[in-house]
């Protein structure tokens, strides 16, 4: 069966939607506009999202850039603001996070980090302050807190006890 593009209007006539389909299912790019703006941009093959999927906060600003392999997020991911700063750097496995995630400051400061393994915490995390020093520590397997967080002063001492 020969590939069918396809586009589908707004009331005014502006594109809302346009790809191509095979024996009923999605195939290549599906595009997605707003007011006739793009708007995303998704990898389809036999109807299953596969491959590299944009989401736009404006004309040429991404909201998000993911990987999708058989239908689930797979491999790396970045999220942005709509100013275009990257606010998160993550990886999913199998749909699920895996990997080192890091979040930002809008000034492109490092935030805070984890290491996941299929979607839970598992070792390392830490919180920095805007200064970039680190603000707090904590160690997880599987999820489970490890030990009581380590917190961190401004001046990157550690911060005494807190009292009950």
């Amino acid at each position: 069966m020969q590939p069918e593009p396809f586009t589908i209007l707004d009331p005014d006539g502006a594109p809302q939607m346009s790809g191509t389909i095979s024996a009923g299912k999605l195939q290549d790019t599906l595009r997605i506009y707003n007011d006739g703006a793009p708007q995303a941009a998704l990898q389809f093959a036999d109807g299953v999202q596969e491959g590299e999927c944009i989401i736009l906060h404006a004309p040429h600003r991404p909201s998000a850039k993911m990987h999708y392999v058989a239908g689930r997020l797979h491999g790396p991911a970045e999220f942005y603001s709509p100013q275009g700063a990257l606010l998160r750097k993550t990886h999913y496995r199998r749909g699920l996070v895996h990997g080192v995630q890091q979040d930002f400051y809008a000034d492109g400061t490092l935030f805070e980090s984890g290491t996941y393994r299929d979607g839970v915490l598992d070792g390392d995390w830490q919180r920095y302050y805007p200064s970039g020093v680190l603000s707090e520590r904590r160690t997880y397997a599987a999820g489970l807190l490890q030990r009581t967080a380590e917190l961190f002063g401004e001046d990157g001492q550690p911060a005494p006890p807190k009292r009950a």
